[in-house]
């Protein structure tokens, strides 16, 4: 499945929490460049609100009360100096939307010919993979699939493949059923998010042996 902007059903998980931390950035960073899904993503919060307000209401544990403040204590920051997280301006060159500003990244990392990725952090999410792919123009990914969701969001440039073209602010959804070729089109690089679940099935030999090296 492939679109330009979020599925209903993608927006749906964000609104309802249940979307993995590296997938919901993704998702969070489309939304800043796009007033429409920010819409979208307002209706349906605002639906959530209704369905809850119309539901039975249910005994609750009478320490639930106790317990929730016993956890805001421990999450309480302390008085002590923060320490704040690396931009990604200074090591990547590239001015970035809002959601991505202040997380650590491991800088840009030779991927092949005219192509390079750079790790970004998630915290909430140690192993998640959400990287930033930058491919100089009239590049050709390796054909590949897919062993989970892959959300792709162009911030610069863009990219062709089997499904259609997609320009800056466009999202990709892929699955575990469908397989592609990225391709760059236009006369600058391409620079992509991506959050990735499980692996990549490459197809061609040179794409598996680099493969491991870059974890992916």
């Amino acid at each position: 499945m492939t679109t330009s902007h979020p599925s209903p059903e993608l927006l749906m998980r964000l609104a309802a929490g249940t979307l993995r931390p590296a997938a919901a950035l993704v998702v969070e960073t489309h939304l800043a460049m796009c007033p429409r899904c920010r819409s979208d993503r307002l209706a349906m919060e605002a639906l959530g609100g209704v369905l809850l307000e119309s539901m039975s209401p249910s005994e609750v544990d009478a320490r639930l009360f106790e317990r929730t403040l016993e956890r805001l204590g421990e999450a309480r920051p302390s008085n002590g100096p923060r320490r704040r997280a690396p931009g990604l301006g200074p090591n990547l060159g590239i001015p970035l939307p809002p959601p991505l500003a202040g997380r650590a990244t491991t800088g840009w990392r030779w991927m092949g010919p005219g192509t390079a990725f750079s790790r970004i952090a998630v915290p909430d999410d140690p192993t998640a993979k959400l990287i930033l792919l930058r491919i100089a123009p009239g590049r050709r990914m390796p054909t590949h699939g897919h062993s989970g969701e892959e959300l792709t969001l162009v911030l610069k440039g863009a990219f062709e493949d089997e499904h259609g073209r997609y320009e800056a602010g466009d999202l990709a959804e892929e699955d575990g059923d469908s397989e592609h070729t990225p391709v760059v089109t236009g006369s600058e690089d391409c620079i992509c998010l991506a959050s990735i679940e499980g692996t990549l099935r490459p197809h061609s030999m040179i794409a598996r042996l680099v493969q491991p090296f870059i974890g992916l």
